[in-house]
């Protein structure tokens, strides 16, 4: 540290306006900041969007259960339709004997199960049923052509991928259906048609549709934040009341003021308390806006703790990066982390390239795969993988968080020996530049006296007090210079009184 000293009625050199303004600095800085700030949305946006690159050639990757009850025309013309379907974008039709699945309830169960994304099926008896109206009389009148074929999806995996992929893809199979029995048994169908009655010839016309089955349906339109947008603001909220916990922690003197077990603990009980109310409000404006959403109180329970989990995650996980990176450094931390983690649920991996299955590791990830399972109030078979991800996070972002609060102390207390030096090398200062006062001062009072027997004891003691203050002040320079905050506690420790 300097000390600058200025004779009376000088100028101080800080003070004195530059020549020349460094203007060609700041514009070079500014263009380094603009620069990072440009590569750090330009990658992670380009990372995101890659997520749903090439997405509708990936079709296939969706495992689609068929079972044929039928056995007659209208199970060979659904068969036929998907083999002309059949092509990279469209999901891939895996067909099982109906003694595996007994009944459309086992259908239902295997989809709730997520043996796999959704299933089809030709109804028993659709073809007989079908053959008996076209003859016309009382079973045209009451025959129901979107009886012949069902499909079943589960809407709260993915709503929006949902739609997209199985709702288009089982009215194109359905249209396929129809097409395909008019080629195959058209002519018979026609041969048989009862031509005087009208409602024989609306069965001609319109012989094989679908029933939906949506397994947990999601009428509400908030439902396509849930995996999105939702994943990334839990971030954000923790990474700004940070900012505001370490600016309070500083302004009331939190770690100086308080041995580091009693400002860890607070500081961990303000960390639950917060995160806790903080997934409550998140929970309470899903609820809020569900709309006709079939959900009850136990879910509300589980979805609250889930997302207080995940918030005090990010919570840890910020708090440890705040106390080891410089503060410029942290909304490329933030930005990078968010844009991760959305990138992992806001499609299934089956739609995404193969290198973003490293979202697996991602808690978000976990998170929503867990409130899925919420959700559907049915069977979770890959908890076992999501919960251990959740708790390794946890306890990795525990221990992390422990191991900064107590970086944080042992550089408060430096920082605190630090200033008391500077303030000792200042009082340091002020004494010597007032000495040469006092000295003449006191010259003057011995002239006018006569010298006395005590003035050897008194000259010998002042040279002591001078070689202590110089000693004092070259003590606190090299302890001010130096960058170590522990030698500065420690050369501050011996100085103070």
């Amino acid at each position: 540290m300097a000390l600058n000293r200025t004779e009376p009625g000088r100028r101080p050199a800080d003070d004195a306006a530059p020549k020349t303004l460094p203007l060609r600095k700041f514009f070079a800085a500014a263009a380094v900041k603009a620069v990072a700030i440009l590569l750090l949305f330009l990658l992670n946006l380009a990372y995101l969007y890659g997520s749903v690159y090439n997405q509708p050639q990936r079709g296939a990757a969706f495992h689609v259960l068929l079972v044929d009850y039928d056995g007659g025309a209208v199970g060979r013309s659904l068969a036929s339709a998907y083999q002309n379907l059949k092509s990279p974008s469209f999901p891939t039709l895996i067909t099982q004997p109906a003694s595996q699945y007994p009944s459309s309830d086992s259908i239902v169960q295997a989809v709730r199960n997520r043996q796999y994304w959704a299933a089809i099926f030709a109804s028993q008896g659709a073809s007989q049923r079908l053959s008996a109206a076209l003859r016309g009389g009382s079973a045209a009148a009451t025959y129901d052509s979107t009886q012949a074929l069902t499909y079943v999806w589960n809407e709260v995996r993915y709503p929006a991928t949902g739609d997209a992929v199985f709702g288009i893809s089982f009215a194109l199979l359905v249209d396929a259906t129809r097409v395909a029995y008019n080629s195959i048994n058209g002519t018979e169908a026609l041969a048989t048609l009862a031509q005087n009655d009208p409602a024989a010839v609306q069965v001609y016309l319109d012989p094989i549709d679908a029933t939906a089955i949506n397994v947990n349906p999601m009428p509400q339109g908030a439902k396509v934040f849930y995996n999105t947008i939702s994943m990334g603001m839990p971030i954000l909220q923790q990474f700004f009341f940070i900012l505001a916990l370490n600016g309070m922690s500083a302004r009331f003197r939190i770690y100086s003021g308080l041995p580091p077990k009693s400002s860890g603990i607070l500081r961990a009980a303000v960390s639950v308390v917060y995160t806790f109310v903080g997934a409550l409000c998140m929970t309470g404006y899903i609820w809020a806006f569900r709309e006709n959403w079939a959900v009850h109180g136990d879910q509300f329970a589980e979805t609250w703790m889930l997302l207080w989990l995940l918030m005090h995650i990010h919570f840890c996980l910020i708090d440890a990066a705040t106390s080891v990176l410089p503060q410029p450094a942290m909304p490329f931390l933030i930005v990078t982390w968010i844009f991760l983690n959305i990138s992992a649920t806001i499609s299934p991996f089956e739609h995404t390239p193969g290198f973003y299955r490293l979202g697996y590791a991602l808690p978000a990830y976990s998170t929503y795969e867990i409130l899925t399972y919420i959700w559907s109030n049915g069977p979770a078979p890959e908890l076992h993988r999501d919960l251990p991800i959740m708790f390794a996070w946890w306890l990795v972002g525990l221990a992390c968080a422990i191991l900064a609060h107590r970086r944080r102390c042992r550089l408060t207390l430096g920082a605190g020996s630090a200033q008391a030096l500077s303030t000792k090398a200042d009082d340091v200062v002020q004494v010597e530049e007032q000495s040469p006062k006092r000295s003449s001062e006191k010259k003057s009072i011995n002239a006018a006296e006569e010298p006395s027997s005590s003035e050897p004891e008194q000259q010998h003691g002042s040279e002591r007090d001078s070689n202590s203050e110089e000693k004092d002040t070259s003590a606190a320079a090299e302890a001010i210079a130096s960058s170590d905050p522990e030698s500065i506690g420690q050369k501050g420790a011996k100085m103070l009184p």
